[in-house]
């Protein structure tokens, strides 16, 4: 068997008192946060603006990092990385009709009413931490040699 490693981005994108959420038109086709695999070429946090506009339509920014996901699963050694994110966008997401069906930013009531069959429990985890009352994120420190490279250190502020 052929190992492969990944980095896969995930961005928890708030506007008001909503999370994004995409409906997605494949695979679990369960609700959660927008994001997908980061380019060779690319540093993460660009690679998570990258996905979420391309799935929604909607321009975000990062915030800070808020937790790390790494699994080990049939020949894949992933890493996930899930960004708290600001939209820039003051219009509603738009989906892109190929991998996603559906988007929109949901309450926490809201997400907390769906089912597990609707939203894998990484979401709800991440929908509790972002608009929940205790918010914590790693905040980017940047290069710290200032060699005006692609480099990006989160550490707690």
């Amino acid at each position: 068997m052929e190992w492969k490693f990944t980095l896969g981005v995930g961005g928890a994108v708030v506007r008001d008192e909503g999370l994004l959420l995409v409906h997605h038109a494949y695979g679990a086709k369960k609700w959660q946060i927008p994001g997908g695999y980061v380019k060779p070429d690319e540093c993460a946090h660009e690679g998570v603006v990258r996905e979420i506009y391309e799935e929604t339509r909607i321009h975000a920014e990062v915030d800070g990092l808020l937790g790390v996901r790494h699994r080990v699963k049939e020949g894949d050694n992933s890493t996930y990385l899930i960004f708290r994110m600001s939209s820039i966008s003051l219009h509603d997401p738009i989906p892109d009709g190929r991998e996603v069906d559906a988007a929109s930013y949901f309450t926490l009531q809201e997400i907390e009413a769906f089912s597990p069959e609707e939203i894998p429990a990484l979401n709800r985890w991440v929908a509790r931490s972002v608009l929940g009352a205790t918010q914590q994120v790693l905040l980017d420190q940047g290069d710290p040699d200032g060699l005006n490279r692609p480099y990006n250190l989160y550490l707690c502020p």
